[in-house]
């Protein structure tokens, strides 16, 4: 069972005040054991105190669970015990992790009001189709005269979807599996990366995300110690986009042959915006990239949560349109057939 992202925020706040109180690790750990929720986290956190007790340090503990603390996570750990600023280190973390919170929050609350939209109206075309048709149907064979269009591709539809529905589930279930089989092999994960990165609204989204996501993490690692060639090389932790992971590659090449990071995004606009590259480039040349990068960091988290929004306000009304047609056809289809009935009825 995975661990909540707020029960590893609690550990990495609280963690890092008790450090700072001068609470020893131990017993921060036992503390914030018998704190947590999470029985999974729980369980975990004994091992890890157990570990951190017999003499391992807490980034070598951490790295025994990485389903639950990711390289990123431990490697900034792993600094802050070598510098001596673990305590700044995990609150470093905690604030990544509360960003990443109000993202992933605000990303879930675009979508909710479309999603239980779309819910709704499978649940209801379920029943119409599979429940209330059947009963209506017979009754049309007796009207005796001839159905409109829609009732009739209404009526022929209707054994199609009852005989292959199953089959239509598992080709989706098989679509599924297979993209995440090309997912797995590198060179298809890259192309298909980059052809997401090619759409018109969700490409942009997907940019917006990778830049906030390299921004913050990189402000992180810089901040708690590490070289910049460092802390390009753990930053490729934190983004999930390959064709990002490739460009950052070869920004590390270029930064061991002496040249700048912001010189070096200029050499791909697609990827870096000219604002972006630039607003580094200044940030090298003044010696405030850090904070720069933080400034950068906010930026595109408001951008990729007014992109959230934007998708809302685009997916809303297609989908109710959408599911009105699809109701208005299905409403026609079966009432049309019933009014002539009564129409013939009264006439005679």
């Amino acid at each position: 069972m995975a661990v909540p992202i707020l029960e590893k925020i609690f550990f990495a706040e609280h963690l890092s005040l008790m450090l700072k109180s001068g609470t020893p690790i131990s017993e921060a750990l036992e503390t914030l054991k018998e704190e947590v929720k999470s029985k999974t986290f729980k369980k975990a956190l004994e091992k890890i105190l157990a570990e951190v007790v017999s003499g391992r340090s807490l980034s070598q503990s951490l790295r025994m669970h990485p389903k639950i603390f990711d390289e990123f996570f431990c490697g900034v750990v792993e600094i802050g015990e070598k510098t001596g600023k673990l305590d700044a280190n995990l609150k470093y973390l905690s604030l990544k992790l509360s960003q990443e919170q109000e993202l992933k929050s605000r990303l879930r609350g675009a979508m909710i009001y479309p999603a239980i939209l779309i819910f709704t109206s499978l649940i209801i075309l379920s029943i119409v189709i599979f429940y209330l048709l059947p009963k209506i149907i017979p009754l049309f064979t007796l009207i005796g005269a001839k159905l409109p269009l829609p009732t009739r591709i209404l009526i022929s539809l209707l054994p199609f979807l009852k005989k292959n529905l199953w089959k239509i589930i598992l080709i989706i279930f098989l679509l599924s599996l297979v993209y995440k089989v090309l997912r797995s092999i590198k060179k298809t994960r890259l192309f298909l990366d980059r052809i997401f990165l090619s759409f018109p609204l969700l490409g942009n989204f997907l940019k917006n995300l990778n830049l906030a996501q390299f921004s913050r993490s990189l402000y992180i690692l810089l901040k708690s110690g590490l070289t910049l060639r460092e802390s390009l090389e753990l930053s490729k932790r934190a983004i999930q986009n390959s064709d990002y992971l490739e460009k950052i590659d070869f920004l590390i090449s270029e930064i061991e042959r002496g040249e700048r990071v912001g010189q070096s995004l200029k050499k791909f606009p697609k990827n870096f915006p000219l604002f972006f590259s630039q607003m580094i480039l200044t940030g090298e040349r003044t010696g405030n990239l850090d904070e720069t990068l933080l400034y950068l960091a906010q930026f595109y988290e408001e951008k990729v949560s007014s992109d959230s929004k934007r998708f809302s306000s685009i997916i809303e009304p297609a989908l109710i349109v959408f599911v009105g047609i699809l109701v208005g056809f299905i409403a026609f289809s079966v009432l049309t057939p019933i009014y002539q009935f009564l129409g013939q009825f009264r006439f005679r």
